[in-house]
């Protein structure tokens, strides 16, 4: 074998392994993986702030994990919610608890206390390589990214993907940190029985490390 054959085999062989290489990482790139920050005990509190006519409230919701095997995680889920009083227009408080268990590879949620759950996705995070004219599905339904807006939470300055939401009667906004799709602010309008309850809830404590 001449120096010319030797060296064309050589770079075949060379193209030939990049190839292989390039393939290989290509379709690991596109198997779905479990979010690094996704451990047993982590969790985020939000304040929950509620405001309708002369009156506001503030209570906290928490999620958090407390199981995790195989490809599912065990979320319990403490929360606040609202409704009025027809006879009176008044707003009633009220306290619920849910637990899921999900697949943590796609978030949808197979297993409930409330069985009306069953088949949604966990709208708590988004995958982190969502951006501008992805499209979110979450416990709500579908929506896209339509915006990256910073925002003060947490006590530091977050980068966040951006969801709108209209309803006949209510709208939501939900801020994803981009680094983790954890969701850290969601606002709610609710018109309600002719009373508009205005709930901004913010991401307060958490034992979760987002990084920069």
């Amino acid at each position: 074998m001449n120096r010319r054959t030797s060296v064309l085999t050589a770079i075949s062989i060379i193209i030939i392994v990049s190839l292989i290489v390039v393939t290989y990482l290509f379709i690991r790139s596109e198997e779905p993986s479990t979010p690094s920050w996704l451990k047993l005990g982590a969790y985020l509190r939000y304040q929950q702030f509620f405001a309708w006519i002369g009156h506001n409230q503030t209570e906290m919701m928490t999620w958090n994990i407390t199981g995790l095997q195989d490809n599912f995680a065990d979320l319990q889920l403490i929360s606040y919610g609202v409704r009025v009083n027809v006879s009176d227009n008044s707003v009633i408080m009220s306290v619920g608890e849910a637990n899921w268990t999900l697949n943590v590879f796609d978030r949808e949620i197979v297993n409930a206390t409330d069985s009306s759950y069953v088949g949604n996705k966990c709208p708590f995070w988004i995958e982190p390589t969502a951006g501008i004219g992805s499209t979110v599905n979450s416990l709500y339904g579908e929506t896209t990214i339509i915006r990256n807006e910073t925002i003060n939470v947490l006590g530091q300055q977050r980068d966040c993907w951006v969801t709108q939401q209209n309803w006949p009667t209510s709208s939501m906004t939900r801020w994803y940190d981009k680094s983790t799709g954890i969701v850290l602010m969601i606002h709610v309008v609710l018109q309600q029985s002719g009373v508009t309850i205005d709930v901004t809830e913010t991401g307060m404590q958490t034992n979760i490390a987002f990084g920069f």
